[in-house]
């Protein structure tokens, strides 16, 4: 007998629980085009996007599902935040503890005039809310934080950066590649801006999956556009969300096996998840 024990699902989870590999077979089998027209397949197709809009937005507790808007991971959710709430002359702050995903898209910004401030950590690898507030300035717009480290496993305090944003009128972009799943996330409660989350790590998704969620009126720059299967004769991306974000047509058999991930989460309990790692073996 050989026993397999996985020890990267910091980058991917695996196994998936059986019940997110039926729901995306069952999607291929069964799901047509979202939003392109009402026969059948494609309504179904929508009902069940729409399905999944819901319970993230439950998961991350935001009151507001069309705020959510689909990607193919967290690293090109936080593209769309950085390029899109950032402008030449405003101050941004982050920390060292960031993942590529986070750190590349702020490089490429401060190419265009964006100041871009990194906050050190300490000998333990710690990063204290004090210090990133010490670091505001009159022209900061916001910060971009990952929630927890996925070198060290740092879990940053999200509830006092979001109070320290909120009280210095500031965005709160938080990458939550890494908790989402496992720890919980209060997207009103931590005051967050942009939350970018991936699917196929702690929410047991499959690969491709993952999305962010906008607060309400929040204006930020479209990074692309193209086919919604609405306002077709606007020569504009439509302005409202989520369209706002999903140019082109969407993984909704990926979407569909995030949402049975979600499910399993919910059943099983984050508590239970965090607790015990949720360390699964494979004969």
């Amino acid at each position: 007998m050989i026993w397999v024990i996985y020890f990267d699902n910091s980058a991917t989870s695996y196994p998936k629980p059986k019940e997110v590999i039926e729901a995306t077979v069952y999607a291929l089998e069964n799901y047509g085009s979202s939003g392109r027209s009402f026969y059948a397949l494609s309504l179904k197709s929508s009902r069940c996007i729409y399905s999944v809009r819901e319970k993230i937005a439950e998961l991350f507790h935001y009151g507001f599902p069309e705020q959510v808007a689909f990607t193919s991971n967290s690293t090109e959710a936080l593209n769309i935040a950085i390029k899109g709430l950032f402008h030449k002359g405003e101050h941004v702050i982050t920390t060292v503890l960031e993942h590529n995903s986070v750190l590349r898209p702020l490089y490429e910004i401060e190419k265009n005039g964006v100041e871009i401030t990194i906050v050190s950590a300490d000998s333990l690898g710690r990063i204290t809310p004090e210090a990133i507030e010490a670091e505001i300035k009159e022209n900061t717009k916001g910060i971009v934080c990952t929630h927890v480290s996925n070198l060290t496993g740092y879990c940053l305090d999200i509830e006092k950066i979001g109070k320290i944003c909120q009280e210095n009128n500031l965005y709160f972009v938080l990458d939550t590649s890494q908790s989402a799943g496992v720890l919980d996330v209060d997207m009103e409660k931590c005051n967050i801006t942009a939350l970018c989350f991936t699917g196929h790590k702690g929410l047991y998704g499959p690969q491709g999956t993952g999305g962010i969620i906008l607060r309400k009126d929040v204006p930020i720059k479209v990074w692309k556009s193209g086919g919604t299967g609405v306002q077709t004769f606007s020569k504009n991306q439509p302005d409202s969300m989520p369209v706002l974000l999903e140019a082109g047509t969407l993984n909704v058999h990926g979407i569909a096996g995030l949402g049975a991930g979600i499910d399993y989460i919910n059943k099983k309990g984050k508590d239970v998840i965090y607790h015990n790692a949720d360390i699964l073996l494979r004969k």
